[in-house]
């Protein structure tokens, strides 16, 4: 183990640690939101690590300057596919599993009852439309 180079196998190990903690905590996080967290942040985090590492490795300006761009590219797109999906997961009316069972903000209890009023309006509207036609 003579070739052990502290620049270049540190961040690796470092990236590769942050892209393990991530696939474990896609595989035990209970619902949609706190996996979306863990893959996005953490795996963009451990790429990182890895293409610094690749970078010193290769020790090229030409390979360095396209592992940046690979990791802008990433940096960008990562986060915002992830607000994505949680938000069409959101739209869709995916609750997330709250741990306790409680909701900090309260956020979810307004939803429901935001719901069941509309729930309500439809009820009524149908059944004006109901009358109507009978």
């Amino acid at each position: 183990m003579d070739d052990f180079r502290l620049a270049r196998d540190l961040p690796i190990l470092f990236g590769a640690f942050f892209v393990l903690t991530a696939a474990i905590g896609v595989v035990r996080f209970p619902d949609l939101y706190s996996r979306l967290h863990a893959s996005s942040k953490l795996v963009t985090l451990g790429s990182a690590g890895i293409f610094l590492g690749v970078a010193f490795a290769l020790s090229d300006a030409a390979a360095f300057t396209r592992l940046a761009a690979v990791l802008l590219f990433q940096f960008l797109t990562t986060p915002l596919s992830a607000y994505l999906i949680a938000q069409a997961a959101y739209l869709r009316g995916l609750p997330p599993i709250l741990t306790g069972g409680v909701d900090e903000w309260g956020a979810l209890g307004r939803a429901d009852e935001v719901a069941q009023a509309d729930r309500e309006a439809q009820r009524l509207l149908a059944a004006e439309s109901g009358e109507d036609e009978g």
